[in-house]
């Protein structure tokens, strides 16, 4: 199957062809994809829900990898169908597993692409202090340097990870207030991709919903938010 993404409005986006491969509930790759952006470029994802649709600006030329995985599994079906697991009320609203397309949701949240991507973070670029720095050297992050990052903030797009360099399929939109004192606690730790920069009032309708076990680590939303497809363009 093949998408095509053409948009016409205030800006004129180039729209982009890219073949759609249909892949199994467990399917998992052996290593990282090769680099498939063109970084001259500017890439966009848009990602229609159960709920409607969002646009996110993909920062390709600050987290050149992690964008560019993202990009290829979306672009390969490997979001299609999965569903928000995880949702913390006012915070952040967590996808990405293909775990979620099966029966069983003590596995929610576990699943992974079969690799993983390093962290793309510069605490320079993002004014960290220096004890924020040495506790971050102290759970084993370290700081690139040669990027230029972007600071967490409300509708960010967001690698998931269980430590250093453990990037993979999840990733998370925050929807937390500007000045939400949590927000500034993940920055360093997580690698931002892009930011929702149309359609965030389907998010806000989507994160309206409530959840179950809200003290828990992995609060669910009570309703089903599925992902059905997400399509990748330049503008």
């Amino acid at each position: 199957m093949f998408g095509i993404v053409v948009i016409i409005g205030k800006d004129f986006f180039i729209p982009i062809i890219f073949g759609r491969s249909s892949v199994t509930l467990n399917q998992s790759f052996n290593s990282a994809p090769s680099m498939e952006m063109d970084l001259a470029k500017n890439y966009l994802a848009k990602i229609a829900t159960n709920y409607g649709s969002f646009t996110i600006d993909l920062y390709e030329k600050n987290t050149p990898r992690n964008a560019n995985n993202f990009a290829h599994l979306a672009k390969n079906g490997y979001y299609d169908r999965t569903k928000f697991h995880r949702m913390i009320t006012d915070f952040l609203i967590q996808g990405g597993d293909r775990n979620t397309l099966n029966d069983n949701i003590a596995d929610d949240g576990k699943g992974r692409a079969g690799y993983f991507i390093d962290d793309e973070v510069n605490w320079n670029s993002l004014s960290l202090s220096e004890d924020k720095k040495s506790q971050l050297t102290n759970l084993g992050y370290k700081s690139n340097d040669n990027l230029e990052s972007k600071p967490l903030e409300r509708y960010s797009l967001v690698m998931a990870n269980n430590g250093p360099n453990t990037n993979s399929s999840q990733f998370f939109i925050v929807i937390a207030k500007a000045d939400d004192p949590r927000i500034s606690e993940l920055n360093g730790r997580f690698t931002v991709i892009g930011k929702v920069i149309s359609g965030t009032e389907i998010l806000d309708k989507i994160t309206a919903i409530e959840v179950e076990e809200p003290d828990s680590n992995a609060p669910r939303p009570s309703q089903e938010i599925r992902i059905e497809n997400i399509e990748v363009y330049t503008r």
